[in-house]
């Protein structure tokens, strides 16, 4: 189970990160339990979810009357892009690290990816909540979408090349091949 101090360390080492500074890897705990329980990091993304569902809503034409969760379907749908989201790249990235004869750094990688998605899903939904609340409009939440895209993008290329000892080419390589798979996510599932 996570406790508030083993999520305030890898919090503050996912910020790290994100500024570059590779001292945030002593954020993380790197053991095989530790790996499992990176996982319970998605709750900490239920703001961002909501988010999502809000947006998803908006889109579909859906009354806000109704409630965020009163079409069951809506929220079912965007659950599983979400579910699949945090599955489907660590399980792609076994392959990978195998490929690369880079096993030993797998776990390690993952938990700091798992606590940086934390951070990425926060980034990535300010711009939708702009949009959301009335506070932006479309065009101008796509335009926020794309510049924090990059920041997200610098940032998991950061992790990927230091936490797998990479080059930068093969980190950049890596990021695209998660925004592609959380791309194919979405679209398989009709909401990208």
């Amino acid at each position: 189970m996570l406790t508030a101090d083993e999520i305030g360390r890898a919090i503050s080492g996912s910020l790290k990160l994100l500024n570059r500074d590779a001292e945030g890897y002593e954020g993380f705990e790197v053991s095989v339990p530790a790996f499992w329980r990176s996982f319970a990091a998605v709750v900490l993304t239920a703001p961002a979810f909501v988010t999502a569902l809000a947006f998803d809503r908006m889109q579909l034409g859906l009354p806000a009357e109704a409630g965020l969760f009163a079409d069951g379907w809506v929220v079912a749908r965007e659950a599983l892009v979400a579910g699949l989201a945090w599955m489907v790249f660590p399980l792609a990235m076994i392959w990978v690290v195998r490929r690369l004869g880079l096993g030993s750094r797998y776990v390690g990688y993952i938990i700091a990816y798992n606590w940086s998605a934390v951070i990425s899903t926060a980034i990535f939904a300010l711009p939708t909540a702009l949009y959301v609340l009335g506070l932006a409009t479309y065009g101008l939440s796509i335009l926020y979408a794309v510049a924090f895209g990059v920041i997200v993008a610098q940032y998991r290329w950061f992790l990927a090349k230091t936490s797998l000892g990479i080059s930068g080419g093969l980190a950049a390589l890596i990021v695209m091949a998660d925004f592609g798979i959380n791309g194919l996510i979405g679209a398989a599932v009709g909401i990208a």
